[in-house]
């Protein structure tokens, strides 16, 4: 029984040591951070901070295609651009385990996700939200 509670305590130990290092690496990776910042944003329907995040036009997909083109539109229609599904693909993402390629990095699955591009430099990036998918 001893060697029961001494292996049930060491598993917790992992489990807190890799919780410990996943947030550590989101602190210092910068491309962790931003996706944890847009999951919050996203979670709290934090508007101003997805248009602030924009690199207009940006390109929506959903029931039609669309081109983005301004703060006042996207606010306006903020409900329909980022539904619950695309919500819930973009939540659900691990800031640590994201997809990137030559196009930028993509946060969500699937065909619910955002892109974001870097049009900063290599030692002081800024990605900006280019493409918007939320379509089945």
């Amino acid at each position: 029984m001893r060697a029961w509670r001494c292996l049930a305590s060491a598993i917790v130990v992992l489990i807190a040591v890799g919780a410990d290092a996943a947030l550590a690496e989101s602190a210092t990776n910068p491309k962790s951070a931003l996706v944890a910042e847009l999951q919050d944003a996203v979670r709290t329907d934090e508007k101003n901070w997805l248009v602030a995040h924009m690199h207009f036009p940006v390109r929506y997909y959903g029931k039609s295609a669309k081109l983005i083109r301004s703060k006042t539109w996207f606010l306006q229609h903020y409900a329909t651009v980022i539904g619950p599904e695309l919500k819930a693909k973009l939540i659900a993402q691990d800031p640590n385990d994201i997809f990137e390629n030559w196009q930028g990095i993509m946060v969500g699955e699937g065909s619910r996700n955002i892109w974001l591009r870097n049009f900063g430099a290599d030692t002081a990036p800024k990605y900006e939200i280019i493409t918007i998918n939320n379509s089945d």
